[in-house]
């Protein structure tokens, strides 16, 4: 089970800063926040680390939901307190501790783990540098995630056994699914490009039918390379349609995805050649056809490669079932952690005894 690292609340806080319209009202730097055993979060600790993280993402945050960003985030910093003191008060009470070399090994990890992602860390060292909460916190926080991991690990990942048959029901589940689609016939395509003079209230079919033939009598005559080019041209300068950016290009598509007249004038027309102008609702075109792509029915060979390239391991399903395991046995772990150690909000109101 990974256990998430802290600067991920920053961007949680951007995401549901509008869920609370109730601002943080300012109080004692010294008033507790909430206690867990022995432990207390103060709220200057608190306001503090708000602080930072406001700080680093405030040109992200809109002023009006500035208030709510704060208390997210400061009930957010709360129920973190909450769980990484419950989890290591009981790993503590394992003996369980992690070395310098656990630590820098699970560095290592994250930071291969994370290489050719834009702005990924070249060190962790780069990483606790840029940490909002400072490098000296940044590497304690680390620290205790990777002793609550190695917790976790001990206490509940090594204690699952996947079972064997559920594996494989969902590898041959997964395997179907690829064989289906790689099944499934690929329809006759066509690429073309075209030309819209469109009508509408402003211009009638025959104003747009003597533009058109206008733009045809430029392009008649030509072929190969020099109409595809001039067709380009002409798409980019008189085209009415969106396409005319790529020259006038449509892509590739099948019969049925486009308005019946165009649909039809593009699977009959041969490659590179001009043809009349079309009309359709949107009003008059030229269709240069520019690929055809034959309908074809996968053989065998290509359904057996769309497989093997596809499917994953047998040990990629297992960890991914056993990995949903750790995190509902985790889940269910904490909460009834949490329910058995006593734990205090000051300042939260009393709950009422419900009437009979």
């Amino acid at each position: 089970m990974k256990v998430k690292f802290i600067a991920c609340v920053a961007l949680a806080a951007l995401a549901c800063a509008g869920q609370s319209q109730q601002a943080t009202a300012a109080t004692d730097p010294k008033e507790v926040v909430v206690k867990v055993g022995d432990a207390v979060l103060t709220r200057g600790e608190i306001d503090a680390d708000v602080g930072k993280f406001i700080e680093m993402n405030k040109a992200r945050i809109p002023a009006a939901q500035l208030e709510a960003a704060k208390e997210y985030l400061t009930q957010q910093f709360r129920q973190q307190f909450i769980t990484k003191t419950l989890l290591l008060t009981e790993a503590s009470k394992k003996g369980i501790t992690v070395t310098d070399a656990e630590v820098a090994e699970s560095a290592n990890d994250i930071i291969k783990a994370s290489q050719g992602r834009p702005g990924a860390p070249a060190s962790m060292d780069e990483m606790f540098e840029k940490h909002p909460l400072g490098a000296v916190r940044a590497r304690a926080e680390f620290r205790d995630s990777v002793r609550i991991k190695k917790f976790v690990d001990q206490e509940i990942a090594s204690k699952i056994t996947v079972d064997a048959a559920e594996v494989k029901k969902q590898y041959d589940s997964i395997v179907s699914n690829i064989t289906q689609r790689a099944k499934a016939s690929q329809p006759e395509k066509v690429r073309a490009s075209h030309i819209l003079v469109k009508t509408d209230e402003k211009k009638t079919s025959d104003v747009a039918k003597k533009e058109i033939d206008a733009l045809y009598e430029q392009l008649k005559g030509l072929e190969g390379e020099e109409l595809a080019k001039k067709f380009g041209d002409l798409a980019k300068e008189k085209s009415d349609c969106p396409s005319k950016a790529k020259g006038g290009d449509l892509g590739a598509f099948s019969h049925g995805q486009m308005v019946p007249e165009f649909d039809k004038a593009a699977f009959e027309q041969e490659i590179g050649k001009l043809y009349a102008p079309v009309k359709t609702t949107f009003g008059w075109h030229l269709v240069l056809v520019t690929e055809k792509t034959p309908a074809k029915t996968p053989s065998e060979a290509d359904v057996q490669k769309a497989v093997s390239e596809q499917a994953p391991k047998l040990a990629d399903v297992e960890h991914r079932i056993k990995s949903q395991q750790i995190q509902q046995r985790f889940q269910a772990y904490l909460q009834e952690l949490l329910q058995a150690n006593g734990f205090a909000q000051p300042g939260a109101p009393a709950k009422t005894p419900a009437k009979k």
